[in-house]
């Protein structure tokens, strides 16, 4: 049972012709009750505890931004802007939900021992998290041909065992514009990089608490930098076609790792847990393909991607499965998209098909058959075992339909059909079943 909402204001100012400021503020949060957690390692039907767990969280949000505009009348445009925004989250989990996750088929569960700084109250686990970013940016146009960006980002997080850490962030970019006649050209290119601290409060909200798992020992940020260079063509509003390069460097990404751990006594059966850890440097470097084609009401639309994600290097102390040179798990290696589009004055009517492939996951259904007969040391699970769980996922194409109907100048009648040929299984893996062949209809009712 899920619960979630969304409130959210905000407020623009302008002073003059040169200043604006914004100010956003936004608030969101959820509670779930009896959901499926997944902090055993496999999923198990035996699991009395399965769908024991249940929490909440609530976070605040707030950005206030400003930005001054030069006079567009010379040959040189300018701009410069800056903004603060901060996050604050607050999430309580039941004690009860906490258990040990390391436990296996049939094992005793024990008492939650938090790893982190909280309180309790009536059996709740309740932590805090905060976030406080300010960055700085400029952009330049020179004769409307050359087009410069150059900012930076500070960031304080919390995120952390010990003490929060400071990040500077920078970003580059820069593009040239030029006319052939009906087409327009345009050559760009960008390097920026990025900082996730262990623990974030889009990352708690959306994918559970990582306290609720053993972390083992502090965390290193996960960071990404990277460069992209591309080029755009535009033939009017009939035609548009996007080629981008990119080359990009993760380190530090963070995985839940299997280990195992001992019960009582010389002879007592492993018992496996989850541990978060730095795995190390991944490489992602690809080619994305955009077309798009208009004729009167028709549109025809395209995409292509087609990555090769690779480990670089294991960082020390990691002991998952992973090594380097291996294809980092769960990216597909081509994901295609199409779609036909049809639009008069009362009725729009869409066909996408779309299609990721490609990619290496584990088998599932193996997996939660042997953990469900795991009580032996002699039934590895973990570190370079794991490895012959591995499959290659070839993925389903997945088809989509949409008409919609002008009724009045208000009000419209919209019916979407989603997977039309009815896969259900296969991917992300062999166990998950995703919804088969579903319809949906809705009215919209707009008056201004």
């Amino acid at each position: 049972d899920l619960t979630a909402y969304t409130l959210g204001a905000a407020a623009r100012f302008v002073s003059g012709p040169a200043w604006s400021h914004n100010g956003v503020i936004g608030i969101d949060g959820y509670r779930l009750r009896n959901f499926a957690d997944d902090f055993t390692p496999f999923a198990s039907a035996t699991d009395s505890a399965l769908r024991a767990a249940r929490g909440g969280a609530d976070r605040t949000t707030l950005r206030l931004s400003s930005t001054w505009r030069g006079s567009d009348a010379g040959p040189v445009g300018l701009s410069l802007s800056g903004a603060v925004e901060y996050s604050l989250l607050r999430q309580e989990t039941p004690v009860i939900a906490l258990g040990n996750p390391g436990a296996g088929v049939g094992g005793p569960r024990a008492q939650a021992r938090p790893q982190t700084a909280a309180t309790t109250s009536n059996a709740e686990l309740v932590t805090w998290l905060n976030d406080l970013g300010m960055s700085v940016q400029a952009d330049s146009a020179v004769r409307n041909r050359w087009f410069a960006t150059a900012g930076l980002r500070i960031e304080r997080n919390n995120g952390y065992l010990t003490t929060p850490h400071y990040s500077a962030l920078p970003v580059l970019g820069a593009s040239w514009v030029a006319d052939a006649g009906p087409a327009t050209i345009k050559l760009r290119a960008a390097f920026g990089s990025g900082m996730r601290a262990p623990r974030t409060a889009a990352r708690e909200t959306l994918a559970g608490a990582m306290r609720m798992q053993s972390l083992g020992q502090d965390l290193d940020p996960e960071r990404q930098s990277g460069i992209e260079a591309g080029a755009d063509l535009f033939i009017g509003h009939s035609f548009t076609a996007q080629a981008t390069l990119f080359d990009q460097r993760a380190d530090g990404l963070i995985q839940q790792v299997v280990v195992p751990s001992s019960g009582a006594g010389r002879n007592a059966p492993v018992r496996l847990t989850l541990q978060y850890q730095n795995v190390g440097a991944i490489t992602n470097r690809g080619l994305e393909l955009q077309a798009t084609a208009r004729s009167g009401p028709l549109a025809l639309m395209g995409s292509a991607t087609f990555v090769r994600s690779l480990v670089a290097s294991v960082a020390t102390g990691y002991s998952g499965e992973l090594r380097a040179g291996d294809r980092a798990m769960g990216v597909p290696a081509r994901t295609l998209a199409a779609t036909a589009a049809w639009s008069g004055r009362d009725w729009q009517i869409g066909l996408t098909a779309t299609r990721a492939a490609d990619w290496v996951e584990y088998d599932r259904i193996a997996l939660s058959k042997a953990y469900t007969g795991f009580d032996r040391r002699d039934v590895p699970l973990w570190g370079a075992d794991l490895r012959g769980y591995w499959r290659t996922y070839q993925g389903n194409t997945n088809l989509r339909a949409s008409i919609s109907r002008r009724l009045t100048n208000a009000l419209r009648v919209t019916v979407t059909a989603d997977n039309l040929l009815g896969e259900q299984v296969g991917q992300p893996d062999n166990m998950t079943i995703v919804p088969g062949r579903t319809i949906t209809t809705g009215v919209r009712w707009m008056r201004f």
